[in-house]
């Protein structure tokens, strides 16, 4: 009978002992106060039942009773339920710190990706979402309204593939020469006029026959007459009615290309007062355009290559 009660307390003794070297686990590997605290009140609680148990029980006697029993299998059961909620505890804790470390740097990378702030050292920029003038300007190493005067804009509005120009655009010298007997005085208003109008007519009407080239310039230059729009080449190629750019070249940057020998001769002759189209204020391309408000309000005169006039 002896026996059997030693082997009866030896396995006792051994649930104890695995039951607290699991707690001190839980305490160690706790990152938490709280739940430091919880498991600690655990290993305390188990020590206390066991030296109890020990104080009542000798090597030489142990008593199985039904009551022991009982009394053993309950402390396992408090025990299993506070080391599963110190357990609980502890996952949770862990994976929201987790979760909070993962989140953190994510969120920084998408903002630092919105805005590019690298230096813009071209002479034309392409305009990306996220851009603003002021952001811009601050990249090309100019002031906002050095930005807005060089792109003659009044606004801060600008639009995703819109091409600005970051650098002040040389003046020409000369420009009429390269197909006229013209001489042009460096710094006069005729040279001015005949940089912005050759370059309208190159931008718009490239591919356009001859008569075609000259015709466009003869539509800015009645816009410099007319009331209802600027009174300079610059101003009528730049020029923003109801907020509307008139002319798409100066949108996408091509406003800014060098003009071949042809588009220099048709402003030439259109300054010196040539006019195929008459008085007509408006042209569009039919097969490209995307607004068709001159169609619907101005009367048509003529077309000339792909173009359509109208006054």
């Amino acid at each position: 009978m002896k026996i059997q009660s030693n082997k009866w307390w030896i396995g006792i003794m051994s649930i104890v002992l695995i039951v607290v070297a699991i707690a001190s686990v839980q305490i160690a590997n706790a990152p938490d106060k709280e739940i430091k605290d919880s498991a600690a009140e655990v290993e305390t609680y188990l020590e206390e039942e066991t030296e109890e148990w020990v104080y009542e029980t000798s090597d030489e006697e142990v008593h199985e009773t039904d009551e022991e029993i009982m009394a053993s299998s309950e402390l396992t059961e408090k025990v299993e339920e506070k080391l599963q909620t110190a357990a609980s505890s502890i996952t949770s804790e862990e994976a929201a710190a987790e979760v909070a470390v993962v989140e953190a740097p994510r969120s920084t990378t998408s903002t630092a990706n919105t805005v590019d702030m690298s230096p813009i050292t071209s002479d034309r920029y392409t305009v990306k979402s996220g851009d603003t003038l002021f952001l811009i300007a601050e990249r090309a190493n100019l002031s906002l309204q050095e930005l807005r005067s060089i792109n003659n804009i009044n606004t801060d509005t600008i639009y995703v593939g819109q091409v600005v120009q970051t650098k002040t655009p040389p003046q020409p010298v000369n420009v009429a020469q390269a197909s006229s007997n013209t001489v042009v005085t460096r710094g006069s208003q005729r040279e001015d006029d005949m940089y912005w109008l050759s370059r309208i007519i190159h931008a718009e009407a490239q591919g356009e026959p001859y008569q075609g080239k000259v015709a466009v310039g003869n539509v800015v230059l009645n816009r410099v007459r007319s009331s209802n729009f600027p009174n300079t080449i610059y101003g009528v190629v730049f020029d923003r009615q109801h907020g509307y750019v008139q002319f798409s070249p100066v949108i996408d940057g091509t406003i800014h290309n060098t003009p071949n020998r042809d588009s220099v001769q048709a402003a030439t002759e259109a300054l010196n007062g040539a006019k195929p189209v008459g008085d007509a204020l408006y042209f569009l391309n039919p097969r490209k355009a995307t607004n068709f408000w001159i169609v619907a309000n101005r009367r048509f005169m003529k077309t000339i290559g792909d173009h359509d006039f109208y006054y």
